[in-house]
């Protein structure tokens, strides 16, 4: 039985009638009002005594609605017969009150508390003894049974169904182990001396693995694994250096697959015939192979007279070699042109002129004027300057800039700088297409000599 509510000295006048919720208007001197002492919706005990009809009265359980009216929600007694009573408008009162029915109710329940303790105790005696009274185990066997209650009744379950320790001091759990999410701070399986390190489940179908609080591998639900990320988009990404130790250290790869960076441009070493390496670059699916390391050790371009080896604005300061380099010189590839014009003749004369030492600025700025080394060769733009002056290229306009020219050991590049966004340049020459060509110029010289002699 639900205990109504209790309050002393809450008694109100009302005017209102009919079998509906009653207004309170008022508290009765020396009194309280329902509103000031009773929680809306709270059910007590009311009593309804008419004072202006003295023959209407009305007690049962109810409750004051949010307007403050009492609602009755059960009649235990009336002038009505035990019914709800349609009081005539006048003069009231409404108390909280205790109902005679509810005390004959705790009554009729103390009288049969005695018989309960006393099936409480027999109860009791019939079930298992007391734990003070077994042998005590340091360890468990999957054998043991455990005792324990299920609903109203008691239940043997095998100790192997939860996890207990061995005689080898193993803990042992016999089924599957379902741990919470945990996070990196605090993960779900981790260490009693070191909780800050170990697994949990950053998010669905997925592993991380925290040391120190913070998560340093992840494994997602595609199977990509992550080292120093937790959004790898290859099967194993690596967010910074991997080092070799000492001794034999491997690091192997399917045949069909490489090394090299994420996204488009990112270098790849690719292994996919044989023991040739080949150096590329990825753009998403797409593999482009540069160069190619063959099983001997030659390294070659991917595709035939392709390729540039460094370029004018990130240049290699020296090219060691045992023998010079050999330039494709097969007269099936060429379309002859034949000897030079006296045009061309004048030019390369006056081009042998310019010829000179000199030192490399930047040598300078690191050696000094007495430790940088002289070179010997020429100027490029004299070389262009001479050229166009006998009208064979176009003149450098007034910024300096190339103009247009039909002869390959002329040479210009443009570029912008990487880091500035700045405009760059640089002029540059073949030189041995421009010794091979002031030859022809000198021996043409020594031919008139020796004709004139």
């Amino acid at each position: 039985m639900p205990t109504p509510f209790f309050a002393d000295l809450v008694r109100e006048l009302c005017q209102d009638g009919g079998t509906g919720p009653l207004t309170p208007t008022g508290a009765v001197p020396g009194h309280r009002r329902f509103a000031g002492a009773v929680p809306p919706d709270t059910a007590f005990h009311y009593a309804v005594a008419g004072i202006a009809h003295p023959d209407q009265w009305e007690v049962g359980e109810g409750r004051t609605d949010p307007l403050g009216r009492l609602v009755r929600e059960s009649v235990s007694a009336s002038s009505n017969g035990g019914a709800r009573v349609d009081f005539s408008p006048g003069l009231k009162t409404i108390a909280l009150t205790v109902g005679a029915a509810w005390f004959g109710a705790i009554d009729a329940i103390g009288s049969g508390l005695d018989a309960d303790i006393a099936a409480l105790g027999t109860a009791v005696a019939g079930k298992q003894p007391l734990s003070t009274t077994h042998g005590d185990a340091a360890t468990g066997a999957a054998g043991d049974l455990v005792t324990v209650q299920r609903g109203s009744g008691w239940v043997n379950i095998p100790l192997s169904s939860i996890a207990f320790r061995d005689a080898a001091g193993v803990h042992t759990l016999g089924g599957r182990l379902g741990a919470q999410d945990g996070s990196a701070a605090l993960p779900a399986i981790g260490f009693a001396a070191d909780p800050d390190t170990g697994l949990s489940r950053p998010a669905a179908d997925a592993i991380g693995l925290s040391t120190g609080g913070i998560e340093r591998m992840r494994l997602t639900a595609a199977g990509y694994l992550g080292i120093g990320t937790a959004t790898p988009g290859e099967r194993l990404e690596v967010n910074g250096n991997i080092l070799a130790g000492s001794g034999r250290s491997f690091l192997c790869v399917n045949e069909n697959y490489g090394l090299g960076g994420r996204g488009g441009d990112g270098l790849e070493l690719h292994c996919a015939d044989g023991d040739r390496i080949r150096f590329g670059h990825r753009n998403g699916a797409t593999f482009t192979q540069r160069w190619v390391m063959e099983a001997s050790g030659v390294l070659r371009a991917a595709t035939d007279n392709n390729l540039s080896l460094c370029t004018a604005a990130f240049r290699a300061s020296v090219v060691f070699a045992a023998t010079g380099t050999i330039n494709t010189s097969d007269a099936r590839a060429k379309a002859w042109r034949g000897a030079v014009t006296v045009a061309e003749l004048r030019a390369a004369r006056r081009i042998s002129a310019e010829l000179g030492f000199y030192q490399w600025q930047d040598a300078i700025a690191e050696k000094g004027v007495g430790g940088a080394r002289f070179h010997f060769g020429v100027r490029a733009q004299a070389v262009w300057d001479i050229m166009a002056d006998e009208g064979l290229v176009d003149a450098r306009g007034a910024t300096g800039m190339p103009g247009a020219t039909p002869y390959a050991f002329l040479c210009w590049d443009g570029w912008t700088e990487e880091a500035t966004g700045a405009a760059r340049d640089r002029f540059g020459i073949r030189p041995d297409q421009l010794a091979l060509f002031l030859i022809a110029a000198q021996e043409q010289r020594i031919a008139v000599l020796e004709a004139a002699a």
